[in-house]
């Protein structure tokens, strides 16, 4: 990471940025953030309109003041978020749906869908872009929103992102950055499709260039 955040669109009240992975939106016991980098590039103060997790990369939407980051969040409902992914194995069959209910909050390897008095409904659609008999990239889109929605669902799928030290098999992750160097959430939030002041945005970034030695 060199410290200068990749800006995909900037407008006089909001902006879209490429977040790597590995670096916290608004957290960290440094101060070094997202935010903090962004308001040092760009010389003004910032708000994230939603977050990623730390170690998922992708495009986040932040607001110049908090109305115009309001206007953002009440667009982020309409929105569709498109995820690409890696995940273990060779996923069968190549495209479908995941409707296992989750709890909203943060769980674990042992029981990735929580409590089952605190289970909502929560869907993921998917679709495999390609993949050999080691690792599987897919497409995905939320059908909900569910906190670590999507490593929660392929982890019940038997096919854990690569790299998810909180949902997948400690061993295996262990082993991945040993082999191939990369120590990676294989996650990214890799496009946004958001209508905006009545103008309609489509996002997209790139996957992390370290993903290529996976698929």
């Amino acid at each position: 990471m060199n410290g200068v955040i990749e800006i995909i669109e900037e407008h006089s009240g909001w902006l879209a940025v490429g977040k790597p992975s590995g670096l916290s939106v608004h957290n960290a016991e440094d101060g070094y953030n997202l935010l903090s980098i962004l308001e040092e590039q760009l010389g003004c103060k910032l708000y994230a309109a939603h977050r990623l997790d730390q170690q998922t990369s992708g495009i986040i939407l932040l607001g110049k003041s908090s109305s115009s980051t309001q206007m953002l969040q009440e667009a982020l409902t309409m929105a569709t978020k498109e995820y690409t992914s890696i995940l273990r194995g060779t996923l069968i069959p190549k495209d479908g749906v995941w409707t296992w209910p989750l709890s909203n909050k943060g769980e674990g390897f042992r029981n990735p869908q929580g409590r089952k008095n605190d289970r909502i409904e929560a869907l993921t659609t998917y679709r495999v872009i390609r993949s050999n008999q080691y690792f599987t990239m897919v497409s995905l889109t939320l059908g909900t929103g569910r906190q670590h929605q999507i490593r929660k669902h392929t982890a019940l799928a038997k096919h854990a992102v690569v790299g998810d030290t909180r949902y997948g098999e400690r061993r295996y992750n262990t082993m991945i950055a040993k082999r191939y160097q990369m120590n990676d959430l294989c996650l990214c939030a890799s496009k946004l499709e958001i209508k905006i002041d009545g103008v309609q945005y489509c996002f997209d970034v790139n996957v992390p260039t370290t993903w290529s030695a996976l698929v």
